[in-house]
Formats: C-alpha cells, sequence, structure tokens
C-alpha cells in the first residue's frame, strides 16, 4: 500500500469514529419592499416601509437595513404579519449612521412562510437636506434603503398637502419631467398622493426618486435656505377671505342653535303654565338667555376645533352645548279640582278636535315628527357630503347632529301634567266607537263640568246594560295618570258603582273584585275599581263588556237566550188514573 491510499484510508475511518454535529441550512428572500412617505406642512416626513420576505428554511433572527438617514427618528415596534393572520413583533435597533438592524423577538416563529415587516420612522427633509430650492420650485431627493435581493414592482408613494401644483417625477440631471416614470397622481381633499412604481430593481441598488414640489404645499416651512424671509412672510401670511368666512360660518352656527335653544326652551315654559305647572328650566341650573348663549358658543367652539383637526376637544364642546340645550321635565302635584257636577255630553261635543298642542320641535306633534324626519335626512346628506373632503368627516357630523336630539326629545308635551278631559279624549273616542257597536250595552260620554259650565275638567265613558240588574248605578271607563322619569303615562281604569245592599253588590260580592271596594259619591254608594289585565284599548273594551254581561238581568233579557248549559231537572213520569175513576 502505497502513502497516499494509506492517508486516504485513515481520514475515512477518522471521520467515521469521530462525531461531527451536523449544521442546519437557513434560507430567506426579499419578495416586495413598499414606502408610504406622508409630507406634513412643515416639511417633517413620516415613513411607514413595509417589506415582504419569504423564509424557506429559518428561523429568521434579523434583517439590516442600509441606507437610512442618520438623522431619522426610529420608531422602535416593528409589526409582523404571517400569511395567516398572526400578528408578531421586533424591534429596529440603529448599527451605525447609514444601517439598522430588525431584530425578531421570537425568532422561531418565523420558521416557514411569507411575512410582511413595517417599519416606521421619522424624518425632517428640511433639516436632512433632502428638500432643496431649484428656482421657483422646489426639489425632493428621496433614496429607499438598499434592496438585499433582485425585486419587481417597487412602490413608493409620496403623500403632499395639497397645492396648485402637483408634484411632479423629474430626471436629477437635467431637471426635466420623467417621461418614462410609472406614476399615478391622486388629488384627494386637501391632499396630493403621487404612486411611483420601479419595475425592476437589482440587487444591493436602491430605489432613488427625485421630485419636484411646489412651494405652497409646505406653507410651514420657513428656512431661510428654501424660502427667503420676502417668501416666508407671504407664505405664513393668512387667508383673509377664507378666515373672515369660516369667522362668519362659526357665528351662524352659534346664532342659530342659541335661537333655536331659547324658543324651545320659552315655548316649553308657557306649555307648562298652561298647564299649572311650574316652569320646568334647563338641565343645566341656568337661566334660559344663559343656556342659550352657553349652548350655542360651545357648539361653535367645538365644530371649530374639529375643522382645526382637534375632534377630542370639539366632542367635549359639543357634548356641553347638548347637556345646555337639554330641559327637564316640570314637578307638578295634583291641583284640588273644585266643584262640578257630572253630566252626559253629545260625542260631537266631547270628542270634537281640538287645536294640537307642542312646538314644531316637539316629536310628539306631527309638525316635530316632520322636523325631525327632515333632520335625519340632512345629517345623512352631510355625513355623506363630508366623507369627500376628509375621512373622519361622517363621523363627526353625526357627533355634532347630536345637539338636536335634546331639543327635540326633551320637553315634549308628553312631560306636562296631563289634562283629563283633552288628553284622554282620543282613546276615549276609539273606546267609544267600540262600545257602540255592542248591543247589550249603552254608552255615552260623560263629563265634569265645572262651575263655570263650559269647562270639562275630565271624561270618561258611562256604559249601563241594557237591561241592568237592581242596584246598577253605572260602569264608567277611563285613564287614569301616573309621572314617571321620561314624562306622563295613562292606564285604563273601570269604576263599577252600585248601591249597597243590592243585588248588584251581591252579584260583585260573589267575584274577586269585592275587596277592592272604596265609598262612592253617595253614602250608599259602593265602587269597585278594575283594570284590565293588558293596559290596551281591546283589553279595557273587553273587560267593560264583561262587567256589563256580569249585571244584566237575565230574567228579563229581551230576547230570551236559549238554554246552553247541561239540564239538571228531571222529568216526572205521567201519573195512571186509578181504576174506576174518569
Amino acid at each position: 500500500m502505497d502513502l497516499r491510499r494509506g492517508l486516504a484510508l485513515a481520514a475515512a475511518l477518522l471521520a467515521l469514529l469521530v462525531p461531527v454535529r451536523a449544521l442546519a441550512w437557513q434560507e430567506a428572500h426579499q419578495v416586495g419592499d413598499d414606502v408610504r412617505v406622508h409630507v406634513d406642512p412643515n416639511g417633517a416626513a413620516s415613513v411607514a416601509h413595509t417589506l415582504r420576505w419569504h423564509v424557506i428554511r429559518g428561523p429568521l433572527k434579523a434583517i439590516d437595513l442600509v441606507n437610512v438617514d442618520p438623522t431619522a427618528a426610529l420608531d422602535p415596534d416593528v409589526r409582523i404579519t404571517a400569511e395567516d393572520g398572526r400578528e408578531l413583533s421586533g424591534h429596529l435597533v440603529r448599527q451605525d449612521d447609514k444601517a439598522v438592524r430588525i431584530v425578531i423577538d421570537e425568532p422561531r416563529a418565523l420558521m416557514h412562510g411569507t411575512f410582511s415587516l413595517d417599519v416606521r420612522w421619522r424624518v425632517d427633509l428640511v433639516a436632512s437636506r433632502a428638500l432643496v430650492r431649484d428656482g421657483p420650485t422646489w426639489r425632493l431627493t428621496w433614496s429607499a434603503p438598499v434592496a438585499s435581493e433582485g425585486l419587481d414592482a417597487v412602490r413608493t408613494e409620496f403623500d403632499f398637502p395639497s397645492a396648485a401644483d402637483e408634484p411632479r417625477a423629474i430626471l436629477a440631471d437635467t431637471g426635466a419631467v420623467d417621461e418614462g416614470a410609472v406614476s399615478t397622481l391622486r388629488r384627494d381633499s386637501g391632499r396630493d398622493v403621487l404612486d411611483l412604481v420601479r419595475p425592476h430593481v437589482a440587487g444591493g441598488e436602491t430605489v432613488s426618486w427625485t421630485l419636484r414640489v411646489d412651494p405652497r404645499s409646505l406653507p410651514e416651512v420657513v428656512d431661510p435656505r428654501l424660502r427667503p424671509p420676502i417668501e416666508a412672510r407671504a407664505a405664513v401670511e393668512p387667508d383673509r377671505l377664507h378666515e373672515a368666512v369660516f369667522a362668519t360660518s362659526m357665528v351662524g352656527l352659534a346664532l342659530a342653535l342659541g335661537l333655536l335653544v331659547a324658543r324651545k326652551g320659552s315655548a316649553f315654559d308657557q306649555a307648562c303654565v298652561g298647564r299649572g305647572a311650574p316652569a320646568a328650566g334647563g338641565l343645566l341650573p341656568l337661566p334660559l338667555v344663559a343656556r342659550a348663549v352657553l349652548a350655542g358658543l360651545a357648539f361653535a367652539a367645538g365644530v371649530a376645533f374639529q375643522v382645526r383637526a382637534q375632534p377630542t376637544a370639539g366632542g367635549m364642546f359639543v357634548a356641553l352645548a347638548t347637556i345646555a340645550a337639554a330641559l327637564r321635565g316640570p314637578h307638578a302635584k295634583p291641583a284640588a279640582r273644585g266643584p262640578g257636577r257630572w253630566l252626559a255630553l253629545r260625542p260631537d261635543d266631547a270628542f270634537a278636535p281640538r287645536a294640537a298642542e307642542g312646538h314644531w320641535l316637539d316629536v310628539d306633534t306631527r309638525p316635530g315628527r316632520l322636523v325631525a324626519f327632515i333632520s335625519c335626512a340632512l345629517v345623512m346628506a352631510l355625513a355623506v357630503a363630508a366623507g369627500r373632503w376628509s375621512a373622519q368627516g361622517p363621523w363627526l357630523v353625526c357627533l355634532d347632529a347630536a345637539v338636536l336630539v335634546p331639543l327635540l326629545v326633551t320637553g315634549r308635551s308628553s312631560q306636562l301634567p296631563p289634562d283629563a278631559g283633552q288628553s284622554a279624549a282620543p282613546w276615549l273616542a276609539r273606546a267609544f266607537r267600540r262600545l257602540r257597536a255592542v248591543t247589550e250595552v249603552r254608552v255615552v260620554p260623560w263629563g265634569r263640568v265645572i262651575t263655570d259650565g263650559a269647562t270639562v275638567d275630565e271624561l270618561r265613558l258611562l256604559v249601563l246594560p241594557r237591561i241592568a240588574m237592581p242596584g246598577v248605578i253605572g260602569i264608567e271607563l277611563g285613564l287614569v295618570w301616573s309621572r314617571t322619569q321620561a314624562g306622563w303615562i295613562s292606564v285604563p281604569e273601570i269604576l263599577v258603582r252600585v248601591l249597597e245592599v243590592s243585588a248588584a253588590a251581591t252579584k260583585l260580592a260573589q267575584t274577586t273584585a269585592a275587596s277592592r271596594t272604596v265609598p262612592g259619591r253617595r253614602s250608599d254608594e259602593r265602587v269597585v275599581r278594575l283594570a284590565p289585565r293588558s293596559p290596551t284599548l281591546e283589553g279595557a273594551v273587553a273587560l267593560t263588556c264583561s262587567v256589563a254581561e256580569l249585571l244584566t238581568d237575565r230574567r228579563l233579557e229581551l230576547p230570551a237566550r236559549a238554554w246552553t248549559g247541561s239540564e239538571r231537572r228531571i222529568e216526572r213520569p205521567a201519573q195512571r188514573p186509578a181504576p174506576g175513576t174518569c
């Protein structure tokens, strides 16, 4: 055996005998790169850089970004999104003046698949000299981080405040418009968005763009290298016409809401006095004029803050205006009534239509419901129109429309003390038509007329069976009112009036309602108070008919009804005559 073969055999045996730890391979490739640059009026830019990496074999521990501006203020948090929607995290660390590193917090989570990494930083384009003067216009030079591998369709989006001249991509050496650039320009409300696409970027190459920018799109930039002192003063000079129109609009809003609050409060106070109740006042313990002024000023201030991009402060002022416009219900106690007589009335007089009460800002009335419908339609139209100027416009319009809610739903006629003679008339008119169709009863409107002989302060229905049992005075159907936190509500009540020690009283004593007997208008009169199980018109009419049938004298009932019960009489057999008798 020669020397070379011996050495080879020894090496092979050594490799078999000595264990060597296998090293796993790792492979990952960059497959996408999108950059969005949002430029503020002061020349500061917020950069959102989205990288897409495809991991064939992980774990992926870190990614280096080269060519990041050394003056950039980095956002340390990195959001990582997997294909299946999983949210992972990482952090950004600066390596040197030109490079930063994305460190993955959980490398084992990036073993296989495609992942999107969102990196953000902020840079001052004026301080970094990326924005320079180029004759009457400005020139912006932008360079993205170096691509680690070759990429297709690398997209860069520049978002500038709107100006007369839109931003354009130009050639860096000549300044001419770059006709070969794949660009798309969108002129939205207040913003000019230029979308640029580089068809292919080779590995190790950076995406660079040169833009021509209108100086009027960045009015807050006053650096003397970009804007001489004379131009700076002209740039910061406010638009007097715009400010005047804006101020006039705010004054109009304040005046309109203040007048509406004052008008609604005054009308509701008059309605309270007309019902014999004290003036209710507002939710805020302030005089009416002070509340109207506060509501108008707070609403105008809220809208102004919202227009100036301060929605939180604007919402607080709108809430204050809403509270100032709200009204409380009157705290009225039932007053003692004077002498009066109960008389039968003609249906035309008892149920005659009366002038509708309530203000046109009261949803309890037909004009108020119409105003509420028109207001909702206008708010929806304004919200749709505001969406064309700002993404926050629709919900801000809906938030501001909250000031109309207390104008429509507080200070309603249902919060006033009820007028037993007028408030119950529509309900009793429907009950009268139902009972008049029942042939077994007689029904007439029954009103309490006070001493002046012309005013009815309470209205009921007097119902009697056609053939009443002895001792029946009458069955009265009416409404009783009670006060709640939201207003006054009514429930039907039936009063059965009978004489003591009568057949009607004995009949009632056999029912469960006898325990609720109370004294009547006379010493020999007893009254039973009944309430339907269902406090509706149908339930009240059904209970009234049942009581009338109970108090009907069946001995005199005409026409006589056939007996439908079981026959308990036994027929006696015919007796035969005795023998010898005739």
